[in-house]
């Protein structure tokens, strides 16, 4: 049900560049991602507000654990407190996510035999079909590349925590490199989704970051 209705999303996006004078589906999975962007915005907003108030209560978390280190129920007891008594919820950081993986599922499942309106526009630049892997590589190492830069420009919500840093260093190189791998067998529509959804999202990152720090220098 979901994969039918991003195929007529997706076909109805395709008749709004031939309405513009430039039909593409390619155009259109890119009109559709920015949509899909705008509309998953106030939860990354809230997302990386929750970050930023887990990095400002790392400090406290590590004295509680070293306070109760003999106690693990009543360190947990009592980060649930400073949770609560900072209105921080440690798992809304992975509500986007959680959204955007059966949007993923449904795209790759949907472009494997989509059903294009016009199929002399499944092309898009260098790429022949969307439905087929990327025949250069090029839309794999943007995949790799921006995953790479929205991970820089989202701010770590180690709060110092040498373990925590340390971990998030290595998913830093890791986990582009595991997308590039990945997106180089998927469908050349799904890479552009990809592709498109991270740049879209690191231009939001870096608008809430000055957002943010101005007004943290605002209340200082």
């Amino acid at each position: 049900m979901l994969v039918d209705a991003f195929s007529s999303m997706i076909n109805f996006f395709y008749t709004l560049t031939q309405q513009i004078g430039l039909p593409s589906y390619g155009l259109a999975i890119i009109l559709i991602t920015i949509v899909i962007k705008m509309l998953l915005y106030p939860l990354s907003a809230k997302q990386m507000k929750s970050m930023r108030a887990m990095a400002e209560l790392a400090p406290k978390q590590k004295a509680l654990q070293e306070k109760y280190k003999k106690d693990p129920q009543k360190a947990q007891e009592a980060m649930m407190q400073l949770y609560k008594e900072h209105g921080v919820n440690p798992l809304s950081g992975c509500l986007p996510l959680l959204i955007q993986f059966p949007i993923l599922i449904a795209f790759y499942n949907g472009l494997t035999s989509f059903p294009y309106l016009n199929e002399a526009h499944a092309t898009f630049l260098w790429i022949p079909n969307l439905s087929h892997p990327d025949p250069v590589y090029i839309l794999p190492l943007l995949a790799a590349a921006t995953t790479y830069l929205q991970m820089k420009v989202t701010p770590s919500s180690s709060g110092g925590n040498a373990q925590a840093e340390q971990t998030q260093k290595i998913m830093m190189y890791s986990m582009p490199l595991l997308i590039g791998w990945m997106a180089h067998s998927f469908a050349a529509g799904l890479s552009l989704y990809w592709v498109t959804f991270n740049t879209v999202g690191i231009l939001q990152q870096l608008y809430m970051n000055r957002s943010l720090n101005v007004r943290k220098e605002g209340t200082a």
